[in-house]
């Protein structure tokens, strides 16, 4: 377990590297548990909150997909915090002078009407939900070597998080355990994918899964907070120019423009 002023250390320089836009190196051997990457997200976080004159929003759920937990051998997903001067509402144009390497990840938000923390099941999320909405998760990878990710170092750079885009609200009663949604880029679908797709089988599964998690740290999500629940179609990675469209069956589409 690393000291609390070795989870600063690294904090500090996760802090530096992002404002000279350095490329991301992982750096696994810092960080040995992902209890210490969770503390290193922490201090990082409060860093950015402090100097930006912000404060956590939001939260993002990372790698819901089991192949992709396979293969970097952990056992459940990561999460992420969302800045609220970094939360967008569709449409919206994301400028890619601003990003090291700038791709994006088309997600299901859920916003709760109530807080909650602690062990809770897909029908106790269904029943405090607010609203539910697609959504885009603005990914900031600082031009990652994705052949060498490692979760530790991944959850401690706050999961890559660079903001979310919402789009407008859609009927909360929907089902969402088999919906099909598709990306359109300039007209064109280039990518479908299903919400079966996501951990559980859900979005509400892994909004579940977030508040249990949330819970055994202390924390607690707090009501119309937005928290996206993963991707249903792999990352992209869009150019100066491009129009976007990310559609869910019987939901608002969400737009984005890249500049």
């Amino acid at each position: 377990m690393l000291s609390e002023a070795q989870v600063q250390s690294i904090a500090e320089d996760l802090y530096a590297q992002h404002e000279r836009k350095e490329m991301f190196v992982p750096f696994p051997d810092r960080v040995p548990t992902m209890d210490d990457a969770c503390r290193i997200q922490d201090a990082h976080v409060a860093l950015l909150t402090s100097r930006l004159g912000t404060t956590v929003a939001g939260y993002k759920v990372a790698l819901t997909s089991k192949s992709t937990r396979d293969w970097l051998k952990i056992n459940e997903p990561c999460i992420g915090q969302v800045l609220g001067n970094r939360i967008h509402q569709s449409p919206y144009t994301v400028p890619l002078s601003t990003y090291v390497r700038f791709s994006m990840e088309t997600e299901i938000c859920c916003i709760m009407d109530k807080d909650m923390a602690g062990e809770c099941t897909i029908d106790d999320v269904r029943n405090n939900l607010r609203s539910i909405h697609t959504s885009y998760e603005l990914v900031e990878d600082r031009g990652a070597d994705l052949t060498r990710l490692d979760a530790h170092s991944l959850v401690s750079d706050n999961s890559w998080n660079g903001g979310i885009v919402i789009g407008p609200p859609a009927d909360k009663t929907l089902a969402m355990e088999n919906r099909s949604g598709r990306l359109r880029i300039n007209g064109q679908v280039v990518k479908e994918g299903n919400t079966r797709d996501t951990m559980g089988g859900s979005p509400y599964a892994v909004m579940a899964w977030l508040i249990g998690h949330l819970g055994r740290r202390g924390k607690v999500l707090k009501a119309g907070m937005p928290v996206i629940t993963g991707s249903i179609i792999e990352t992209q990675f869009p150019v100066a120019g491009d129009v976007l469209s990310f559609e869910v069956d019987g939901m608002p589409a969400c737009e984005l423009r890249v500049a």
